[in-house]
């Protein structure tokens, strides 16, 4: 694959058409769209990290080689994980792509909670459709029960588990095979999952990665990517935002731009704003993100874990109804693989009697939990931890195990751990009709600069129950396709 990537100093003198800021899933989702609309418009990439192949991440059994710890200063309760290089958090995910809920998009008129979007399911339902053919997700045809679409998935769902199969017969209107962008069939040179669990250091090529899966985009003639470059501030006047303001190997660069991107993530993105002096709709408020739980299943005289691959299904029951009012909606991931404790090693020659499931919550976003300019050089981040909200959305899960899988021979349930993170930061840049309450509008234009457009999971108003990676690239498609 032939990208244009240069060092700063290379930069080709003038204006662009386009600068986008970080590189992925917002950034690369908005690009996929634009590009095929404005394909001779100077496109200029700035991303922080490095560019490093798929195979040199399974080498060298890391990400990127920038540890994100030391690009923040976290002072609170909970701590955050992401990805710095190019292709951003496409090259750690997991490849979970559930769509939201319809409610999930009128949080507050439905439950008095949180807030409703500007936008609904309906308005990003084909991109939805768009976003899983370009990463080829393999899902169940049935889950249009939940969710609506119009169009099959690329690909065929993972194959459930015995002990799946069992919960599939006994709530066959809520219980799915996941949807995920890890194939089941081989792709051009990407490879079948082997479920082997190393999801994000995948070994085969079948998760979606998109240095690789999209090169349309990389080799785009008029685009540009410059790595290693650190953006500080975006220069404005007035309601125009101008020029991008980035460091490189110790020198400081300018790139003036008709139209400005900020796609990096959630933390980083609220943080350039505050350098920059663009503080309508109190930028950095409103960190968050849902909470993720491991729970181990004790099965009596049951064996698990002959299932297609990581994550093979996932339950609904609880992802919409009245408790929302009380609590945050709960999802069940049911895991064939060992991510979390080991097997099963007392009684003997029961090791594979166990069944391991992740539980997602929705949790709500406070004003108080937020990224804080300092001063420093990198930016501070104050967060109490989960809310009481989430809390009781623990709690609730947990009592209807019995219930949801009790098709299942349970002998008991064993709370493993709740994940200091699930990897999904939202709300610091928060999209609202009220200019004075958020930070972009609807079409995720920057409320005050409206060449500035914000993409990413920063723009979501609420944490949903879902993972946020296909609606933050349907999303991302929709605006490319329409700014």
């Amino acid at each position: 694959m032939e990208m244009d990537v240069v060092a700063a100093s290379e930069l080709q003198r003038g204006g662009w058409d386009v600068v986008v800021i970080g590189s992925g899933f917002g950034s690369l989702f908005f690009l996929h769209s634009y590009l095929k609309r404005h394909p001779d418009h100077r496109i200029l990439v700035l991303e922080w990290g490095a560019s490093h192949s798929r195979q040199w991440q399974v080498d060298h059994q890391t990400n990127s080689a920038v540890d994100y710890q030391t690009t923040i200063s976290n002072h609170g309760e909970k701590d955050w994980n992401f990805s710095i290089g190019l292709g951003g958090g496409t090259n750690c995910w997991q490849g979970m792509t559930a769509r939201m809920h319809p409610h999930d998009f009128e949080l507050k008129s439905r439950y008095g909670v949180g807030l409703d979007w500007p936008i609904s399911y309906d308005d990003i339902a084909e991109y939805y459709d768009l976003a899983e053919t370009v990463m080829n997700v393999a899902g169940a045809p049935d889950a249009g029960k939940v969710f609506p679409r119009s169009a099959p998935f690329p690909q065929q769902q993972h194959h459930l588990s015995r002990t799946e199969r069992l919960i599939k017969a006994d709530r066959p209107d809520t219980f799915f095979a996941a949807p995920q962008a890890k194939l089941t069939s081989n792709v051009g040179t990407r490879g079948a999952c082997c479920n082997n669990g190393t999801c994000s250091l995948c070994p085969t090529g079948a998760r979606f990665y998109a240095i690789e899966d999209m090169a349309d985009i990389w080799e785009a003639p008029n685009l540009t990517i410059c790595t290693g470059a650190r953006v500080r501030e975006i220069d404005f006047s007035g309601p125009i935002a101008k020029a991008v303001l980035f460091e490189s190997e110790g020198r400081e660069y300018r790139a003036e731009a008709d139209l400005i991107v900020l796609g990096a993530n959630g933390i980083h993105s609220p943080f350039i704003l505050q350098q920059s002096g663009i503080l309508g709709g109190d930028p950095g408020s409103y960190l968050g993100e849902k909470m993720l739980t491991f729970v181990e299943i004790m099965l009596d005289g049951m064996d698990h874990f002959d299932g297609g691959t990581a994550t093979t299904g996932f339950e609904l029951s609880y992802i919409d109804g009245e408790f929302r009012s009380r609590h945050g909606a709960v999802q069940y991931w049911t895991n064939n693989s060992f991510l979390w404790g080991g097997l099963r090693l007392d009684p003997p020659g029961r090791h594979r009697q166990v069944f391991p499931i992740g539980i997602t919550v929705e949790d709500l976003l406070y004003k108080e939990n937020a990224v804080v300019d300092t001063g420093n050089k990198y930016p501070v981040i104050e967060h109490s931890g989960f809310s009481d909200y989430a809390m009781k959305g623990l709690d609730f899960a947990i009592s209807k195990i019995p219930e949801v899988f009790s098709s299942l021979p349970i002998e008991s349930v064993e709370l493993r751990r709740v994940l200091p993170t699930a990897d999904h930061i939202h709300g610091s840049l928060r999209m609202g009709d009220d200019p004075t309450t958020s930070v972009v509008d609807s079409s995720q234009l920057h409320h005050h600069l409206r060449n500035l457009l914000v993409v990413g999971t920063s723009v979501f108003p609420t944490t949903s129950w879902a993972v946020p990676s296909l609606t933050c690239a349907a999303m991302s498609l929709k605006v490319g396709a329409t700014i």
